[in-house]
């Protein structure tokens, strides 16, 4: 008997978990949740968090055409990002060895900016979540090419997130019937997966019609006086969780071509507190609770102001820490290479009806 209690003492020491016998059986609870104790209990749908806008399109700020991060998706979940947004687009290659999919994460389209293989992009998801055992992560999808449940699912299965993911009863969960951080960790169903369309919830039960679930109020947006109306949802939005799209885009022309271009210039004052705070109180004040999910571009401006906003939101005291770096120059050369030359030109001349498929 002594031993075998030493033997307990033992795993919850090293495991960091305590064990709470329930009618005979041990329940793993976890002692944080995406952080913190206090968000353990709480519902997954009464929790905000902060999410990486286009997560999958790295780049300079200034010189990448299509950026949206300066950091990649494995620095943006050790930094505190919870939601990954990405775009997914058929790969000109077509399916292959590794990339099973067919699917190439791309800004708008490849030739723009190519952000790799969706099964190299969800690699990375998959080694973080297995070294975090406490830690939910949304993704949401862009599903621009309107490719089949079944071609995403190909991309899932090959990180084995297959069988990380949350799989609800039905494709669409009303805003109060979500579980809870503690419930969806103690079950290791700690990815929740949303897309906009082309859903199949018949044979890929984690792959969830997002405006069924979550409402959005618009994007492209370019004053810093945000618009919280609902804009793309299906049903009543009361019973759904929402997003805001917290990110200024900026009116650009070259070569007689107008496009929107991330609004580099005000990053640090839209990605400030008081600007997310403004935007997410003026939402809550319609929808009586903060936004579950809140966006932005180049998460890192702002010096971990992002996070500080979403704290304050859920309630919890902020734990300032020192953000990843920007992927280094030689990293992303080949991409300024390209800039200045006859098909940069080209692609740029091309850019209103690309923008228009967005």
């Amino acid at each position: 008997m002594k031993w075998q209690l030493v033997h307990l003492l033992a795993s919850i020491v090293l495991s960091g978990l305590s064990v709470v016998p329930t009618y005979g059986m041990n329940i793993k609870r976890a002692n944080k949740c995406n952080g913190y104790q206090e968000l353990c209990n709480r519902k997954y749908s009464n929790i905000t968090y902060i999410g990486a806008h286009d997560s999958y399109a790295v780049g300079d700020q200034l010189s990448d055409l299509g950026a949206n991060q300066l950091t990649n998706v494995s620095s943006q979940l050790s930094d505190g990002i919870r939601l990954l947004q990405i775009q997914g687009h058929k790969s000109g290659k077509g399916t292959t060895s590794d990339n099973p999919s067919g699917i190439s994460l791309c800004h708008t389209s490849c030739a723009i900016l190519d952000g790799g293989t969706l099964e190299s992009y969800l690699s990375d998801v998959a080694s973080f979540l297995k070294s975090n055992p406490n830690e939910v992560v949304t993704i949401i999808i862009a599903n621009v090419d309107n490719i089949e449940a079944s071609s995403w699912s190909k991309g899932f299965q090959n990180a084995g997130l297959d069988n990380m993911a949350y799989k609800p009863s039905q494709s669409t969960v009303g805003k109060d019937n979500w579980p809870t951080l503690q419930e969806m960790i103690s079950k290791d169903q700690r990815l929740v997966v949303f897309i906009d369309n082309h859903y199949d919830f018949s044979s890929v039960n984690y792959i969830l019609p997002e405006f069924k679930n979550v409402w959005e109020n618009p994007y492209d947006q370019t004053s810093s006086n945000f618009n919280c109306t609902p804009d793309r949802y299906s049903g009543n939005t009361k019973e759904m969780m929402y997003l805001i799209n917290h990110y200024l885009d900026v009116n650009k022309s070259i070569l007689n071509n107008k496009f929107k271009s991330p609004d580099v210039d005000n990053l640090n004052q839209t990605n400030s507190v008081d600007s997310i705070m403004k935007d997410a109180t003026h939402c809550a004040s319609n929808m009586n609770s903060y936004p579950t999910f809140v966006l932005v571009d180049f998460y890192t401006s702002g010096d971990g102001s992002v996070f500080k906003a979403v704290s304050e939101m859920n309630g919890v005291k902020y734990k300032a820490k020192p953000l990843s770096q920007p992927e280094s120059k030689e990293k992303n050369g080949a991409r300024a290479q390209a800039f200045m030359t006859p098909a940069y030109f080209l692609l740029v001349a091309t850019l209103p009806l690309l923008m228009a498929m967005n």
